[in-house]
């Protein structure tokens, strides 16, 4: 994958069954998530999946070069 290409993505930590969570990984842009154990493995995971994906659908890279300032907080209320 071309280094002009990026993504925002989401690490959130997800119970799967009692006592066992997973990472997920989500890029926004595209909406394709993947997961791991680790959040970089749900990283690693989730590069591999944009990868096969672009290379079956090169126009959803289009998408992945445009670069977008982010700012993420927790809001407590």
């Amino acid at each position: 994958m071309a280094k002009d290409l990026s993504c925002n993505v989401v690490i959130h930590k997800e119970e799967i069954e009692e006592g066992k969570s997973v990472y997920v990984a989500e890029c926004e842009e595209l909406s394709v998530s993947d997961f791991g154990d680790t959040p970089e493995e749900a990283i690693h995971h989730l590069r591999e999946a944009l990868k096969l994906l672009i290379s079956v659908d090169p126009d959803k890279a289009e998408v992945l070069k445009k670069e977008e300032n982010v700012m993420i907080t927790r809001l407590y209320l």
